[in-house]
């Protein structure tokens, strides 16, 4: 099991929809909405690390708003 942090940008007065479609992607497990340099915070649960290419960019940057990502793969210490 791979976890991961995508840091999302969206475009003004498009964040609540973002959130809610990222939500309700299948490898989501949450969604926040936070302040500062990014508008959401998303942490995807993965069977396979090599599917986050495809959970990305064909998943999250397909919803309507979405500017650009930061992604984080979680390590243990």
């Amino acid at each position: 099991m791979t976890d991961a942090y995508v840091h999302v940008i969206v475009d003004a007065g498009a964040v609540s929809n973002a959130a809610n479609e990222i939500a309700d992607l299948e490898s989501v497990e949450t969604v926040h909405i936070v302040t500062g340099d990014y508008d959401l915070i998303a942490q995807l649960e993965l069977d396979d690390v090599d599917d986050l290419p495809t959970v990305v960019a064909d998943e999250i940057h397909a919803v309507s708003g979405v500017i650009d990502t930061v992604t984080n793969v979680a390590f243990e210490p």
